[in-house]
């Protein structure tokens, strides 16, 4: 629904119906993972990274959407090359080090800036509620998967963060309503 909103390529608007396609990617390859793959005592070594690559992408789309919504100029433009770089370096670290840490570490300092970012400029305009309150919540959802909380049988850790994760996905949808729909300076 995002991608059908009116809105100019490279606008905050833009990237941010990227990285939340990329979300949803992710979760259906999580699912299979976790669904199919894994039940059948199969191979996940393939399956994983490429989830993880996924991740990796839309925490590049919400550095990107971070540049277009927050800075101007050659502000956003660095912050765009720094989050190719991050990139890049992420992908590498998939392949060199099979720990989903690898994926933890990447986006947690972006969502961490993404949601100071929303905070500070709420009386501006250019922070959004929406975006503060599910960001909190997948933050709530990761906390629960990281802890392992298992208490509510038949759902284990990482349904029970799916669960979770579903109002805050829906938060940052009616949060990315919100954002520019102007093209990021620097991107013609």
């Amino acid at each position: 629904m995002l991608a059908q909103w009116p809105k100019q390529r490279f606008s905050a608007a833009w990237f941010w119906a990227l990285a939340m396609a990329l979300l949803g990617l992710a979760g259906l390859v999580g699912g299979i993972d976790h669904g199919f793959i894994e039940p059948a005592g199969l191979s996940r070594t393939a399956i994983r990274r490429f989830n993880w690559i996924l991740l990796g992408a839309m925490t590049l789309c919400v550095v990107l959407t971070i540049a277009a919504q927050f800075f101007r100029g050659r502000a956003a433009r660095l912050v765009a090359v720094a989050g190719g770089l991050q990139f890049l370096a992420f992908v590498a670290a998939v392949f060199a080090m099979p720990s989903f840490l690898v994926v933890i570490v990447n986006y947690a300092p972006v969502m961490l800036c993404f949601l100071a970012l929303n905070v500070l400029r709420l009386r501006s305009g250019e922070g959004s509620l929406p975006m503060v309150a599910g960001t909190l919540t997948l933050f709530a959802a990761s906390a629960v998967q990281a802890l392992r909380i298992d208490h509510w049988s038949p759902l284990d850790h990482n349904g029970l963060y799916h669960v979770i994760s579903m109002p805050g996905v829906l938060l940052l949808f009616l949060g990315g309503r919100r954002l520019r729909t102007q093209r990021m300076q620097g991107m013609d």
